[in-house]
């Protein structure tokens, strides 16, 4: 659904956030929050914030509830069909993968699996399984269990798919898991189409989560509101549009949660999740604006985290449209975004302009040589939309009407007005976002941003610039380049070869020669910044909070403080 865009008396965007006393009242109702005690919500909103960098350590304590606020909840939890970010949340709550990331650090850890071998020939990936991992209505988990999930995702036809389903695992494995079988009772082997060393890490994602075979057969479509998983958390209830109440599992394999409860409460509105914030009425979120986390930082009782900046922003351009289809209006709007500006304005400083393109400080292929891949040059941007004769050149961008995403649009507009173009801006909702972005019928440049559910650069790079994939296929439309089709070809080269090496320095040779030949060649992808989402507590501690930064839930040893 299309926002209408408000401006001042100037022009401007105008961005959402502020709100009345009255409007904070009527939303609270609406978002699910009305049960909450609202003086305490109030007092918040209007108090002047006290100056402080964050919550001391403070003592933990056993048991309560702490509440989650997220971006929304359509009421179906199913790892093989996407809804919103705190869905996906809660369903790596209440399941568990065979193998799991440390956000911190990069590296990949067993979870269900115990171990995993390599054929020689890189072509199979052989797993144990755990012997002591229980569902939640108390049954063992065994090789069936794991074929039967990946199967439901990999195989086309299977009855148990909800309507709609996208079918995530598919692409989060780089389409390249040929079967499933059971060794054994306790042992998964899968068979690939190429080597793929990076598969284990893969495994991690989400939509890899592992569902009980007897509950796929009985449930099928349902599943996703009676799901049953081996996570730390149950599923209690959930109501769509409001929220979704898990209870700890004392018999989870990592050990019993120190919480009781743990509820997703749908909060859509920054006003509201700010005040909730301040009040401790909602204890963390990951989904903070950046504007609001100024504020919030400066509150003595509120820790704002200092977390991994993985998510990548960027301007695709669908290279279908007649006035994108020239490398050199493509390579002028990449010069002509002020990403200084927008860090700062936009982000309020939480971001880093790309020094490596589409790869961040913290990846492993991080390589600061391809900064000038992300140069800010008006004059020559205006030099190359002249030659291709485009000045005066109608272009539109869609962008989501929340957070950061007006603000960037507003100086992304006054960016392509400086170099000779006539930009219109359109905001969108979330879903309705995300089908026109995946349509090349239905946009020009779109605005949005990449979460690393993996930490590793393939996740991002691989993604981005393959294509073969969603991005290249539907979002740039670079696929339908018939005349750089070789180049295309070394591209995905490139990056297939990378996932065949485990050498670090090797690998960020392979994704260096990728990003460069793909912004001198194709330039589809203008990047924007690297920044993270905003993690923040108010009464709560051990949140995992390098996972939450990539929207990936770590709430096993959560607990509220004393």
């Amino acid at each position: 659904m299309s926002t209408q865009i408000q401006r001042d008396e100037s022009g401007n965007i105008q961005v959402p956030g502020t709100m009345t006393r009255r409007g904070f009242m009527v939303n609270a109702g609406i978002l699910g929050l009305g049960a909450m005690a609202l003086g305490p919500f109030l007092t918040a909103c209007s108090r002047e914030a006290a100056t402080g960098t964050g919550a001391t350590a403070a003592a933990l304590r056993k048991g309560g509830t702490l509440t989650f606020a997220i971006d929304g909840t359509n009421g179906s939890l199913d790892p093989a069909a996407y809804t919103t970010l705190g869905d996906w949340l809660a369903v790596d709550t209440i399941c568990s993968g065979l193998t799991t990331a440390d956000f911190a650090t990069n590296e990949i850890q067993p979870s269900l699996a115990s171990g995993w071998t390599f054929s020689a020939d890189g072509l199979q990936l052989t797993l144990q399984l755990r012997e002591d991992v229980k569902f939640h209505d108390g049954t063992l988990l065994t090789s069936a269990d794991v074929v039967r999930t990946f199967n439901r995702q990999l195989v086309d036809g299977d009855a148990s798919l909800p309507t709609g389903a996208s079918r995530p695992l598919r692409g989060a494995t780089a389409r390249n898991i040929k079967a499933v079988e059971a060794v054994d009772p306790h042992t998964v082997r899968l068979t690939l189409g190429v080597p793929d060393l990076v598969l284990p890490g893969r495994l991690s994602h989400i939509s890899a989560r592992i569902l009980q075979a007897a509950q796929i057969d009985a449930v099928g479509a349902q599943l996703g509101t009676t799901l049953i998983g081996t996570g730390p958390y149950k599923l209690a209830s959930l109501a769509a549009q409001q929220s979704i109440t898990l209870e700890a599992f004392p018999d989870y394999f990592g050990g019993a949660p120190a919480l009781d409860r743990l509820v997703f409460q749908q909060v859509a509105d920054a006003s509201t999740l700010t005040a909730g914030l301040m009040s401790a009425q909602v204890n963390a979120s990951s989904f903070v604006s950046h504007s609001s986390a100024v504020s919030l930082k400066a509150n003595k009782a509120v820790t704002v985290y200092d977390v991994p900046r993985r998510v990548n922003v960027f301007v695709m351009m669908n290279v279908t449209r007649p006035v994108l289809a020239d490398l050199r209006v493509r390579k002028a709007i990449n010069l002509a975004i002020d990403r200084s500006q927008i860090c700062a304005n936009a982000f309020a400083g939480f971001a880093d302009e790309p020094k490596g393109y589409a790869l961040g400080a913290v990846s492993v292929g991080y390589d600061p040589s391809l900064a000038d891949l992300s140069s800010y040059d008006v004059s020559a941007a205006k030099a190359l939309i002249a030659e291709a004769g485009a000045t005066g050149a109608k272009v539109s961008l869609i962008a989501q009407n929340n957070n950061w995403y007006p603000r960037a649009a507003q100086i992304l507009e006054e960016n392509l007005k400086a170099i000779g173009l006539v930009p219109t801006i359109e905001l969108l909702d979330a879903g309705s976002f995300s089908g026109r972005f995946f349509d090349v019928g239905a946009h020009d440049l779109a605005l949005w941003e990449r979460n690393g559910y993996v930490p590793d650069p393939d996740e991002q790079v691989g993604n981005l610039l393959s294509s073969t994939g969603s991005y290249g296929s539907k979002g740039s439309g670079v696929a339908t380049l018939k005349d750089k089709a070789d180049v295309l070809a070394q591209i995905d080269g490139y990056l297939r070869s990378a996932c065949q090496t485990s050498d670090d320095a090797a690998r960020r040779d392979l994704y260096t020669k990728a990003q460069r030949l793909y912004a001198e060649q194709i330039m589809a992808l203008a990047m924007v910044c690297q920044t993270q989402n905003i993690v923040v507590s108010n009464g709560a501690s051990r949140l995992g909070e390098a996972s939450l930064a990539s929207q990936r839930a770590q709430l096993a040893q959560a607990a509220l403080t004393a």
